[in-house]
């Protein structure tokens, strides 16, 4: 019999009580025993002779007034070969048994199908009517479609090679789109790509990966994405478990990817256009919070800083930068850094990246009211150490997470500055009292991700003279003997198919620690301006992102055109 999901199940057999062909203790008795048996739960009802598939069958006509149909009698075409994927098909149990002009008739044997089937018009073009099959004619219908294809791509075999012009083609046609889906990000994932997007034009469509976060096209997949690109976004939809018939309001969802024996969490954004819809799946890298706090890049006077931030028994402490620029991987790491079995952590997130062994981690939920705000009021009375806001959004969220880092927390959050100085009067603005912040926030740290050029075609970047550098305020004397480099491209940095490299290579981080000293909180409480927070700072040795981009240039690892991407100041 045909495998159906829990809530197929679940559907069919409230039908079958609505119709009094089971009783209420009967449907108890099922789902004890299939619990118990290790079976499904239509399975343990046939099994106890309690309905068949012609039963379900005259019940789902009855119920919606659908024809019903002996597929067994059926002749499979080549029309009907083609109207779905029988990967499709058995993930939804819809089965296309004939097209007439317009129309295509479907059987179905569950009612919770009829969502999907809206968009069976999208796929084909035709009009969808519905008919109601067994569940057994429904596989045995299914299995003779799978063999006759078998055989088909058996036949064919040869001839689809030789049809084959295209040497960079990612998938054939007959693979549906499953297959030009997984390519898609199979690829990605080996280029070590953070996003993909893919998006429909007027007259064209293209895939873009995010690497090394610098949006790159990818033009072999651009031919067969614009000829099928409602396909496409149905299966995304389905690997997502998003709403596949509505097409008008943004979606957002999630699927796990299995690729080279490990498995890659996927975050996918859906959104309506003028054109189509438009795909965003953010690759979520698992390894992110796996590294230590030395491997992240900190100078050795700031990692000295942030450790002992992390290492008080309470305080705040803020992670600021735009996004992508790393500030996840950042809290991450610092969280398994200061994990123990004595440690009680809890984080609040949207949405929660990826597992973290031993901390307990909360996804926060704003369509149904469950905020940040909501969720630190609930850490509170869970008795934490450690507490992690994904975001400060608000006043109140800052005002309770300020609190609880002076009533014996250790809390850590990020909010959208543009630097470690002005997250301050980022604070004093949202309306929180100076002296909550000038004794609660003990270290702010700043960050970007900037490309590092590569290693094996780093040459003399020529355009670069000693007045381009003092702009960027080198002094004249460091000016004169500063020989910036900059990445020609090479095999090394290729990426994509392409012979010749970008001239970068992987990334690296670019930081900033403001320590909330005794003369900087002596600042806040005096309502000092951004510059003059940032005055106070530098006499306490404070070190902007644009020292550290300096050095940074100074050994060859960033070149002056990603220094002014990066760090240019406004």
């Amino acid at each position: 019999m045909i495998k159906l999901d829990d809530s197929s199940e679940l559907n069919i057999l409230n039908m079958l009580v609505d119709h009094k062909i089971l009783t209420s203790q009967q449907f108890k008795q099922i789902e004890t025993l299939s619990e118990e048996g290790g079976k499904s739960k239509l399975i343990t009802a046939f099994e106890l002779n309690l309905t068949n598939s012609a039963t379900i069958q005259k019940v789902l006509s009855e119920s919606y007034s659908l024809p019903s149909i002996e597929l067994k009698k059926i002749v499979i075409t080549d029309q009907i070969r083609k109207v779905a994927s029988l990967r499709y098909l058995k993930e939804n149990i819809i089965i296309p048994f004939e097209i007439t002009g317009e129309v295509v008739k479907l059987a179905i044997t569950d009612a919770s199908k009829l969502g999907l089937i809206k968009n069976i018009k999208n796929l084909t073009q035709l009009n969808p009517e519905l008919y109601a099959a067994s569940l057994d004619e429904i596989e045995n219908f299914r299995q003779r479609l799978e063999n006759k294809k078998s055989v088909e791509n058996l036949k064919n075999k040869k001839l689809e090679q030789v049809n084959k012009k295209e040497k960079n083609v990612p998938v054939e046609v007959e693979s549906d789109v499953i297959a030009f889906g997984d390519n898609v990000i199979k690829e990605a994932i080996s280029l070590e790509a953070s996003d993909i997007h893919i998006e429909p034009f007027k007259n064209t469509c293209q895939v873009r990966f995010r690497i090394d976060g610098v949006l790159k096209t990818m033009d072999k997949f651009t031919k067969f994405l614009t000829q099928n690109y409602n396909a496409v976004v149905t299966r995304i939809k389905i690997i997502s478990k998003l709403d596949i018939a509505e097409r008008r309001v943004p979606q957002d969802g999630g699927s796990t990817f299995s690729f080279d024996k490990k498995e890659v969490d996927l975050r996918i954004s859906i959104l309506p256009t003028k054109n189509n819809e438009r795909i965003v799946m953010r690759i979520l890298n698992k390894e992110a919070g796996a590294q230590s706090l030395d491997e992240l890049g900190f100078q050795a006077d700031d990692l000295n800083s942030l450790n002992e931030a992390i290492n008080s028994p309470q305080g705040m402490i803020l992670v600021t930068g735009p996004t992508g620029s790393g500030k996840t991987t950042t809290l991450y790491t610092i969280l398994q850094t200061i994990n123990k079995p004595s440690m009680n952590i809890l984080t609040a997130e949207d949405p929660v990246e990826y597992e973290l062994e031993g901390i307990g981690q909360v996804q926060v939920r704003e369509d149904i009211g469950y905020t940040f705000e909501v969720a630190l009021r609930s850490f509170l009375r869970q008795d934490p150490e450690v507490i992690l806001v994904g975001e400060i959004r608000d006043k109140a969220t800052v005002d309770i997470a300020l609190k609880a880092a002076l009533t014996g927390h250790l809390v850590f959050s990020t909010i959208h500055t543009n630097d470690a100085p002005s997250t301050i009067t980022r604070l004093q603005n949202m309306g929180t009292p100076d002296y909550l912040i000038s004794a609660a926030c003990t270290l702010i740290l700043a960050q970007r991700l900037a490309r590092k050029t590569c290693p094996d075609c780093r040459v003399p970047d020529e355009k670069i003279n000693p007045k381009v550098l003092s702009s960027i305020g080198f002094t004249p004397e460091q000016a004169s003997r500063i020989k910036p480099v900059i990445g020609k491209g090479c095999g090394t940095c290729a990426s994509g198919g392409s012979d010749v490299g970008s001239g970068y290579k992987g990334r690296m981080g670019i930081y900033e620690i403001l320590k909330i000293t005794k003369n900087l909180k002596g600042a806040i409480l005096r309502k000092a301006t951004t510059q003059e927070l940032k005055e106070v700072a530098l006499k306490d040795n404070f070190r902007t992102m644009q020292d550290m981009g300096r050095e940074m240039l100074l050994t060859g690892d960033l070149s002056f055109a990603e220094y002014q991407r990066v760090l240019a100041l406004e």
